[in-house]
C-alpha cells in the first residue's frame, strides 16, 4: 500500500512539473513524456497516453496543481476529523460526497458545524500542516 500511494504522489506531482513546463513554453510534448519514463518510472506507451490525455483533454495550465492542492486540503480535513475522532471513516466519505462540488474551506465548515455568514467568500488558500 505505501509504495503504492508514494507512486501515486509522485504521479501527480510529475504532472504538476511536466504540464507547468509544457504551458510555460519551456518543454514539448515529447520532453513531457521523456520525463515521465525517465523520472518517474512510466512505461512509454502509458507516458504517451497521459501527456496526450492532459494536453487534449480541456486541462488548463493550473488543473494539476489546484487538483493536488485539493487533495492535500482533504487529506488534512480527513485528519482533523477522523483522526481526531470526531466522525468515523465512513461518516467522512458520506458527507464529502452528500456535499458535492463546492471548495473545500466551504467543505470544512459544513463538517464541523460552522455557520457562515451570508456574504462569506472563500479564502483559497491551505494553511497548517499536510503530514
Amino acid at each position: 500500500d505505501k509504495i503504492g500511494m508514494l507512486f501515486w504522489r509522485m504521479h501527480r506531482c510529475a504532472r504538476i512539473i511536466f504540464s507547468m513546463n509544457y504551458h510555460l513554453g519551456k518543454w514539448t510534448p515529447q520532453q513531457c513524456i521523456d520525463f515521465l519514463v525517465d523520472r518517474v518510472g512510466f512505461e512509454r506507451a502509458n507516458a504517451e497516453a497521459e501527456v496526450r490525455r492532459s494536453f487534449t483533454g480541456g486541462y488548463g495550465p493550473l488543473y494539476q496543481i489546484g487538483y493536488m492542492l485539493g487533495g492535500l486540503q482533504f487529506r488534512a480535513l480527513y485528519k482533523e476529523l477522523v483522526g481526531g475522532g470526531k466522525m468515523s471513516n465512513i461518516q467522512f466519505h458520506d458527507r464529502i460526497l452528500k456535499e458535492n462540488n463546492m471548495p473545500v474551506e466551504m467543505v470544512r465548515a459544513l463538517l464541523t458545524n460552522q455557520t457562515l455568514p451570508e456574504n462569506f467568500s472563500t479564502k483559497w488558500k491551505f494553511a497548517g500542516s499536510i503530514n
